[in-house]
């Protein structure tokens, strides 16, 4: 019986050592997206911000997990110049973004139902990743519209507060999709 169980565990230690080998070094994984297509887990850069909605009103509003979902909210007077960031932007080698709420530690991640957004555990496959597309200005404010990586819609206001979603994204800009950053750390 002990033999038995002696070459048991040699034979799972053989498996999960070879079941690592041939893997790219750390910093440097691949991770495998549910579309087919690696996408890159090696970080270029990292930075503290608010993600602020800046064109669909005419005051700004924040990303932030509600017991509703993720949402927009309005944000206070008091906080505009002197907002706490609660993400972080990483910037990937790909081109993409992975946006981490800091509280929970979750990725922004299309959700389940594709006009949704949700935060999920980080994974770092393309429901993770966010390309920016259309840069612009906006009263001296730079920002982008967002695509999803997997399902290649637009991080979207519903116009004012409320449950953030993914749409087409807009051509020429749609103020609904104009996405910055404030408060940079």
């Amino acid at each position: 019986m002990g033999a038995v169980l002696v070459l048991a565990a040699a034979g799972l230690g053989f498996y999960l050592a070879s079941a690592h080998h041939g893997q790219p070094s750390a910093g440097q994984h691949r991770h495998q997206s549910h579309d087919g297509q690696a996408g890159s887990g090696k970080v270029r850069g990292v930075q503290a911000v608010g993600i602020i909605d800046v064109g669909p009103v005419s005051h700004p509003l924040k990303l932030q997990p509600t017991r509703r979902g993720v949402t927009w909210v309005a944000i206070e007077r008091s906080e505009v110049r002197a907002g706490v960031p609660v993400w972080t932007e990483n910037q990937m080698s790909d081109g993409t973004d992975i946006f981490i709420y800091t509280a929970t530690g979750q990725c922004l991640s299309a959700g389940h139902d594709t006009a949704r957004v949700r935060l999920a555990h980080c994974n770092l496959t393309s429901e993770q990743r966010w390309r920016p597309v259309d840069l612009g200005t906006v009263a001296g404010q730079a920002f982008a519209e967002y695509s999803n990586a997997s399902t290649g819609d637009c991080l979207t206001t519903p116009g004012g507060p409320g449950l953030a979603t993914l749409a087409a994204c807009g051509k020429p800009q749609i103020p609904a999709q104009e996405i910055a950053f404030w408060w940079n750390a």
